[in-house]
């Protein structure tokens, strides 16, 4: 989660405040993540664990309708897994738009 927070604050969007991904969550009134909340690492990794708790619900719900494919993208093997999954080359899975962060977040982003 903080190589994927930290990379956040790069990605540019032009119509927002700040303009970047995370400036987007800051601002969005999101279930589970009101604006102002997931200001650092800690805070965000706990609304996307409960995001990700809440669609595994919803998903059970239906059982045999719906199916949840959930994939590590940090894990190394995601090409092979995608292409399993999802039949697409497992070449055309990588990682790419790579902040330079050395896997480093600044303290106060982790309170």
């Amino acid at each position: 989660m903080s190589n994927w927070w930290t990379d956040s604050k790069e990605v540019p969007f032009e119509s927002t405040k700040d303009n970047t991904m995370r400036g987007r969550f800051e601002v969005a009134n999101i279930t589970g993540l009101p604006v102002g909340v997931g200001r650092n690492v800690s805070e965000f990794s706990h609304f996307y664990c409960e995001y990700v708790k809440r669609v595994r619900k919803e998903v059970a719900k239906y059982p045999g309708r719906h199916e949840l494919i959930e994939i590590d993208i940090e894990d190394p093997t995601v090409g092979r897994q995608m292409e399993e999954a999802f039949g697409v080359n497992r070449t055309c899975w990588g990682h790419s738009n790579t902040g330079n962060h050395n896997d480093k977040v600044p303290a106060e982003e982790l309170q």
